[in-house]
């Protein structure tokens, strides 16, 4: 394993940089207050639940009322802190967080393995079978999209994201429980799709490549103190609304969104953050929307900065 400086250290949820997420000041990113990377989200008052939006790939969002009307043929998996899952979850529901998925080390066939092994260890624990169809949701931080692409890594073929997450489902007029649920557990074989992710060799050799976008979905400020060359940065909370509860913005918006900031479908789109959790958000966007060419760099800053070897910029775009 190759030597890791301080800044590629394991992470604690305390550590993990996010700054604040740009959902009106709401949300926190990736270790800010809340121990999950989130702050708290006050109960949604009432008002008009908007109708499913129409996307490229439509299919991978749900919305919360028709989730409601399948609860007993779904998985549903809350993507979230242990306590905050026990304040109250959807029926049903199992919990499991982002830093039990960590992938910071893609250096090598044998990282990967391992760390297969040790997740499929945990969704079997869930009682999570391949052929399950999982719906994640999160506590308003977009973090589903996580457990989202690491079931795409592992072949998982029925998957979706609850948009809007856990207050959109209240919002709904949906009910939550404080009940446990017992899963029976499984043996879980996933089948890797590698074709979603891009490793550190795979990303060091397209530095010069002119068909790959490198997209930094980091706060501003983390960008400007180190980036990989070449990057666009696209903050990752740009891909939801505002307010307290953040949904996907409609796809014609994001479309222009990334048009504009030159992240064309035409191109192999990689992006990172600092453990690829951020990144997840915007590697699900960017499938949500239509493009096909996306591969995430899920070992991000913190498997970039451990090699001092490697090229490094600095400043703004």
């Amino acid at each position: 394993m190759p030597p890791k400086n301080s800044m590629s250290a394991t992470f604690t949820r305390r550590a993990f940089v996010g700054g604040l997420i740009g959902l009106s000041g709401l949300l926190a990113a990736c270790g800010g207050k809340n121990a999950g990377g989130a702050a708290s989200v006050p109960s949604a008052t009432a008002s008009t639940v908007p109708t499913a939006p129409s996307y490229a790939n439509a299919n991978l969002l749900v919305e919360a009322n028709p989730l409601a009307g399948e609860l007993s043929s779904v998985r549903v998996i809350a993507l979230m802190p242990a306590q905050d899952f026990a304040a109250g979850h959807i029926e049903g529901a199992t919990q499991i967080d982002w830093p039990d998925l960590d992938l910071s080390d893609t250096s090598s066939a044998a990282a990967l393995r391992n760390w297969q092994q040790r997740v499929e260890q945990k969704l079997g624990a869930l009682g999570l079978t391949t052929g399950d169809h999982v719906v994640a949701y999160d506590n308003s931080t977009l973090f589903a999209a996580r457990l989202w692409w690491v079931l795409a890594y592992l072949g998982q073929q029925q998957k979706q994201v609850l948009n809007g997450g856990l207050a959109a489902w209240k919002d709904a007029g949906q009910s939550t429980t404080t009940t446990a649920s017992n899963p029976v557990p499984t043996t879980y074989h996933g089948a890797t799709d590698p074709s979603v992710l891009a490793r550190l060799d795979e990303v060091r050799d397209a530095l010069k490549q002119p068909d790959v976008i490198f997209l930094d979905a980091r706060a501003p400020n983390e960008f400007a103190a180190g980036h990989l060359p070449g990057a666009v940065n696209l903050q990752y909370t740009e891909n939801a609304t505002g307010g307290p509860i953040p949904r996907w913005k409609p796809q014609d918006v994001l479309r222009q969104m990334y048009t504009s900031a030159g992240v064309t479908s035409d191109k192999t789109i990689i992006p990172y953050c600092s453990t690829g959790v951020r990144s997840a958000v915007t590697y699900f966007t960017l499938r949500l929307i239509g493009y096909d060419k996306v591969k995430l760099f899920t070992g991000s800053w913190a498997e970039w900065s451990a090699h001092p070897e490697l090229p490094v910029e600095k400043g703004t775009q």
